[in-house]
């Protein structure tokens, strides 16, 4: 009876001690810094919109927050680190459309359910963005001149498999242009390009070409959007133009690694949507037009299936599919 007593005193006392250890790991996280993956190149939409929280961030969790990109092969580098890092919550990876695209149209070894959704924070349209010397200055134009001269026009993507090529591809087959397709890195390298002279088109976020249409370098022939973009009032939507098919929606949130605990999950989420709720993100977000759009982990990884099966049927109807 001694000995079963001894034994149960002991069992409760080693559960109470991991309990407390649980309770401390959960009451201590982060203890160090954290690393966001941006699987895509700097100075582009998502980089900029990331890199403008990291401060309000380091704030609210007490460790510093540091943003790493990893380009290329359509994102598929950035998202195979990403889903094969530890999962202790200090490894979190930019979720964006690329990580639904690049699967339908390459053999990689991961698709979204390699990661654990933390939330969303930011979902776009795109434009059709040209130089501000293209001898067209509104979309029937440019289709018109594409026309009459086919493979002349260049558009600028973000690899093959990117959510810029699809929708380039998109643009293409909707509107009977016959494009040459150039990829790159992400958006911000094609729409430096495109500033370049290097390229025709992109068709990027009205945020990731502001710059260069307020520098007289770009112009905006439309928006593939349900409607007008407020910081574009003018520009029409290419749905107004007879395009119905051509409307997108680019959303941008974060995941971590599977096997990341719940409540370092939770810690991230709640970090994010405070950091979204700031006055100097509200004021970064509000003077380069992104638009906020908090959804929880649960909402984007809905999100995420039901854009997995739109863009899968696009590959096949745009001859992508792997």
């Amino acid at each position: 009876m001694k000995k079963m007593l001894l034994a149960l005193l002991l069992l409760t006392t080693l559960s109470l001690s991991l309990f407390a250890q649980g309770g401390a790991e959960q009451a201590t996280y982060p203890t160090k810094p954290i690393t966001i993956t941006i699987p895509v190149s700097a100075g582009g939409g998502t980089d900029l919109l990331v890199r403008s929280m990291t401060g309000v961030l380091k704030d609210i969790l007490g460790q510093t927050v540091n943003v790493v990109n990893k380009p290329g092969a359509g994102a598929a580098i950035g998202y195979a680190a990403g889903a094969s890092d530890k999962p202790d919550g200090y490894s979190v990876t930019s979720m964006l459309a690329e990580l639904i695209t690049t699967p339908q149209v390459a053999q990689v070894n991961f698709s979204y359910e390699s990661f654990i959704p933390v939330c969303n924070i930011n979902s776009e349209c795109a434009t059709i963005t040209v130089r501000a010397d293209a001898p067209y200055d509104t979309l029937e134009e440019m289709i018109a001149y594409a026309k009459a001269n086919p493979g002349s026009i260049s558009f600028g993507n973000s690899g093959v498999g990117g959510i810029w090529h699809f929708i380039a591809a998109a643009v293409a087959s909707s509107t009977g242009m016959e494009v040459t397709h150039v990829p790159f890195e992400g958006g911000g390298t094609a729409v430096t390009a495109l500033a370049g002279g290097h390229v025709d088109a992109v068709p990027v976020t009205p945020q990731e070409v502001e710059v260069q249409v307020k520098a007289g370098r770009a112009k905006v022939l439309a928006v593939l959007a349900p409607e007008r973009v407020a910081s574009l009032p003018n520009v029409p939507t290419a749905k107004e133009l007879g395009y119905d098919d051509l409307s997108f929606s680019i959303f941008r949130g974060f995941g971590v690694p599977l096997n990341t605990p719940d409540h370092i999950v939770q810690t991230l989420s709640n970090a994010f949507e405070k950091a979204l709720a700031d006055p100097a993100v509200t004021k970064f977000m509000e003077e380069r037009h992104f638009t906020k759009d908090f959804q929880t982990g649960a909402e984007l990884g809905e999100l995420m299936a039901r854009e997995e099966k739109i863009y899968a049927e696009m590959a096949k109807q745009l001859g992508l599919k792997k």
